[in-house]
């Protein structure tokens, strides 16, 4: 019978807790990480980052609502480690892959060392590459009814985590937009079409320079040059003006989306009104300092 060991992927990969989100996200996109165990100094497994919790990190931390940028500083947006031996057999590991959140195994030997981590798709390789001739029709279909139903459950947490992505990108009391390399606006959330009095969608497709007053056109354009370049543009003040024409002082932090191959795609930028009033305004209703929700991210001003 087939155990853990025959279809696990050994070595893998782990990040140490100190590494700052910035970091992780490259690692997670240059080598299509999906999930990642996360390990203290001490070598102790702390939990799995997943890339939806991963993105929720660096957002809070853009929005300032954490000041810390370092992944073990999130412990509370970690999934939960599950472990199996290396001798499970494959419905053990099936029934535990299902169960788990992030429907990632870590392999644990007798002596308590990780040896290796199983995922659906190291299932679907070992399935389709069985040659032993002693596995019988009958067992294989048996197997891949149990990876299909896998799949399927892999595939409904996955449009969920999509869903959870636009929430997350639409919900956050700050503005954000993403520009391409032209500096057109390719997404932009709810809370900006509100600030600047848009109607929904109505500032994708127009260009940065249309949001940003004339005085400030220079510093937009060598704020997306520096993205570009660089992979992020660092905290500045800005002035943008709303659809009758009101300018609004902001400040605003700018990073790169990369493919896989390390391939700019878009801009993703975060801003905040520095204007009191307007401020309140944007949290009205959605931060309630006395327990709600998002309360316990703020960050406290020192006297």
């Amino acid at each position: 019978m087939r155990m853990a060991s025959d279809f696990m992927t050994p070595n893998p990969k782990m990040i140490g807790s100190g590494e700052s989100l910035l970091d992780v996200i490259r690692t997670f996109l240059e080598q299509g990480i999906t999930s990642c165990p996360i390990v203290n100094p001490l070598g102790e497994i702390l939990g799995v980052l997943t890339e939806l919790s991963l993105v929720k990190a660096y957002m809070l931390h853009q929005a300032r609502f954490k000041k810390e940028d370092r992944v073990g500083h999130h412990i509370d947006l970690l999934d939960p480690v599950t472990y199996v031996n290396p001798e499970a057999p494959i419905i053990e590991i099936l029934t535990a892959m299902i169960m788990t959140p992030t429907h990632r195994l870590l392999v644990k030997n007798r002596h308590g060392k990780i040896v290796g981590i199983i995922s659906p798709k190291d299932l679907m390789r070992a399935t389709i590459g069985v040659e032993n001739p002693a596995v019988s029709i009958k067992q294989r279909l048996k197997d891949a009814e149990a990876l299909l139903s896998a799949s399927l459950i892999e595939k409904k947490s996955l449009e969920q985590t999509l869903d959870i992505y636009q929430q997350v990108f639409h919900e956050t009391p700050y503005m954000m937009h993403a520009a391409n390399d032209k500096g057109v606006i390719i997404m932009a959330n709810k809370r900006e079409h509100e600030v600047l009095g848009y109607d929904d969608d109505e500032l994708v497709g127009k260009s940065i320079f249309d949001l940003y007053t004339k005085s400030m056109h220079h510093l937009a354009a060598e704020g997306l040059k520096s993205v570009m370049e660089k992979g992020h543009h660092h905290i500045t003040y800005t002035t943008l003006l709303t659809k009758k024409g009101e300018p609004i002082r902001c400040d605003i932090s700018s990073s790169a989306i990369l493919d896989s191959s390390g391939k700019f795609i878009s801009t993703i930028s975060v801003l905040r009104p520095i204007d009191q009033e307007a401020m309140l305004r944007i949290l009205n209703g959605i931060v309630d300092t006395k327990g709600g929700p998002l309360s316990k991210y703020l960050v406290k001003p020192e006297n």
